[in-house]
């Protein structure tokens, strides 16, 4: 059962499941942010939590239909409790399970809980949890797997043909080892990746491949898929304050300024810019759209919004690894270390606009002031004209 991985177009570009990033908030703003991926991935949830107390955490599980595609991650190492929590993915109307078996969080492979990267050490576990969590969606959604290329070293031939044998729809596979976290380069190596699309080949052929770590923009994705023949890959720090990351087309206005030159695409930008003021067509498929720096700011508001809206009790503050990303736009401008230590202690959504609004005064940008009213409107309708399930 591949379900609607097999109807996906290649290449597939998906988003990783990051606990407090990838959240119900960021989601919806990326469906609705015209750099929705292929497919998208909820915030990774406890399913041994999820089955025995399905009150605290079923509102990690919302999600608006915009998102579809769309992937309820669990995590643990009760097979029982993974046969209920894929019960009620399957009720909610998710379109997939994934089983995590990579995340190298000391929590999470705590013998307590035994889960995460700590399954790779007991294949026979989840090999288990596959099957049964195939049971609880019975048999009519897919079941994926994402996990390591090993726990304390590389271990392809040990490790990566006793998962394929459970026939995932897609392994997503990150190119490190538990005990190297991401303190290392990832093992994009054709000594590796060659390695495992033999495997995959020959154990479970229709068992998609994607590939994870390390992967920073939309064409540096195009160019790893092309170089070691897998199907897809699946980009996750990246992505923080960046919904625009999937769509090949958007590029983030450059702000000339102090040290930091313009990334190649910008130039690419500049120049097709220079040449359409000059008169000279450039093919659509090429046509590169400017992403304006009111645009960033007025995103990283509508975020705030969201969040605000759809995950009232969350605070602001957890949104901070998004702002520190939004605010690159504005590093040639200076001063946003004092913008940031500012923000840190908003409140609400209105007072990260003012903020925001003081700091373009400040650096002569008024023309790019915010309007508050303006903003939660358009996400207020957004949100009224949206089917949320919760």
């Amino acid at each position: 059962m591949n379900g609607f991985w097999n109807k996906l177009s290649k290449p597939i570009f998906s988003l990783a499941p990051m606990a407090d990033v990838t959240d119900v908030s960021f989601r919806f703003l990326l469906a609705n942010c015209m750099g929705k991926p292929n497919v998208i991935f909820n915030e990774f949830v406890s399913a041994d939590g999820l089955a025995r107390n399905r009150d605290a955490l079923i509102n990690r599980l919302g999600y608006s239909t915009q998102e579809r595609p769309i992937v309820a991650q669990f995590f643990g190492s009760k097979p029982e409790y993974f046969y209920e929590s894929a019960k009620i993915a399957n009720e909610l109307g998710y379109d997939g399970v994934d089983i995590n078996m990579g995340c190298p969080s000391r929590k999470v492979l705590s013998p307590k809980q035994a889960s995460g990267a700590a399954l790779i050490t007991n294949p026979s576990l989840a090999k288990q949890i596959v099957q049964i969590t195939k049971e609880g969606l019975n048999f009519e959604k897919p079941v994926s797997v994402k996990t390591r290329i090993g726990f304390d070293k590389i271990e392809i031939d040990e490790w990566i043909p006793l998962i394929l044998e459970s026939e995932p729809a897609c392994l997503t596979l990150h190119l490190r080892t538990k005990k190297e976290l991401s303190l290392v380069p990832a093992h994009w190596e054709h000594e590796i990746l060659d390695r495992v699309v033999e495997l995959r080949n020959k154990i479970s052929p229709n068992t998609l491949l994607v590939g994870n770590g390390d992967v920073e923009t939309y064409e540096q994705g195009i160019a790893l898929i092309n170089q070691f023949k897998i199907d897809g890959v699946m980009i996750g720090r990246a992505v923080y304050g960046n919904p625009w990351l999937f769509n090949k087309n958007l590029v983030i206005q450059y702000q000339p300024g102090f040290n930091i030159n313009p990334t190649e695409k910008q130039m690419k930008l500049m120049d097709q810019q220079l040449k359409i003021s000059n008169g000279l067509i450039i093919d659509q498929n090429e046509l590169l759209i400017e992403i304006t720096l009111k645009e960033v700011l007025t995103t990283m508001v509508k975020h705030v919004i969201i969040s605000e809206i759809l995950t009232p009790n969350k605070p602001i503050k957890t949104l901070f690894s998004h702002f520190n990303c939004y605010l690159k736009s504005c590093a040639n401008l200076g001063d946003t270390t004092n913008l940031k230590k500012v923000l840190f202690d908003c409140e609400t959504s209105e007072q990260v606009l003012n903020q925001l609004n003081n700091y373009l005064i400040n650096k002569n940008k008024s023309d790019q002031l915010l309007n508050y009213n303006e903003i939660k409107l358009s996400i207020q309708n957004l949100i009224n004209n949206s089917i949320l399930i919760r």
